[in-house]
């Protein structure tokens, strides 16, 4: 497996370092996910990428209600944010992993600061195994990173049927495409490419899902339509 860590920060791949501040009964939060948490009421406010964040608050209010699914892996997790939507969606057992140490403990310290007990955080490399399934596996907006940069596996085939191995109801992943402005500013794709790659193209991607999975939805949640979340049921 890959270990590309961030050379400025050297922890995780993230360029951006966490911050939390705390105001009156408010904890805010900064560094790649920006939010407000309430301590007592849990209420969030999205301080950026807010079209992303109120389409998974409504899409994980109709996975609870409507296909009751109660247990969810946010996968990538960062700062927790979408833990936390779960959390406040009525999901009862919440799995968050990421392979920052330090996104892990500023989400530790939000879930204690708010008295949160149900959502369990820890590090995590993608490509451990997985020793549960759940109803909802989450993947938000790294699967360019873990295609061959910080992860190894060089082909949509593998992370689907990862990432599928999971899951009992359904498969949420964010889709960044080849066309995206981060991958084309960071050079992600083509980093540590080699002559074995599947290319890293949205058709490829889209071919890997029909014979896994059928697509229940998808919704572009950026104003290019780069950034797509799927919503898969494994065939």
């Amino acid at each position: 497996m890959s270990n590309y860590k961030d050379p400025r920060r050297k922890v995780g791949s993230q360029s951006e370092t966490p911050r939390i501040k705390y105001q009156d009964q408010n904890i805010v939060v900064g560094g790649y996910q920006n939010f407000i948490i309430n301590k007592k009421t849990r209420e969030i406010t999205f301080l950026s990428k807010m079209k992303k964040f109120s389409y998974i608050l409504d899409l994980l209010y109709n996975l609870n209600k409507q296909a009751n699914c109660n247990s969810i892996v946010d996968i990538g997790c960062n700062s927790g944010l979408s833990s936390l939507i779960a959390f406040n969606q009525n999901f009862k057992r919440i799995i968050s992993l990421d392979h920052d140490p330090e996104y892990i403990n500023t989400l530790r310290a939000i879930k204690n600061q708010c008295n949160i007990t149900s959502i369990n955080e820890r590090q995590f490399s993608f490509g451990d195994k997985f020793n549960e399934t759940f109803d909802v596996v989450f993947c938000g907006a790294i699967i360019h990173w873990i295609f061959s940069l910080t992860a190894d596996f060089r082909n949509f085939d593998s992370i689907m049927e990862y990432l599928l191995s999971a899951t009992n109801k359904y498969l949420v992943i964010e889709w960044i495409s080849e066309n995206d402005g981060a991958i084309n500013s960071f050079n992600h794709i083509k980093r540590s490419r080699n002559p074995r790659d599947e290319e890293y193209t949205t058709a490829n991607f889209e071919r890997s899902i029909n014979k896994y999975a059928r697509i229940m939805s998808k919704q572009a949640v950026d104003g290019g339509g780069t950034r797509i979340i799927y919503v898969l049921q494994e065939l």
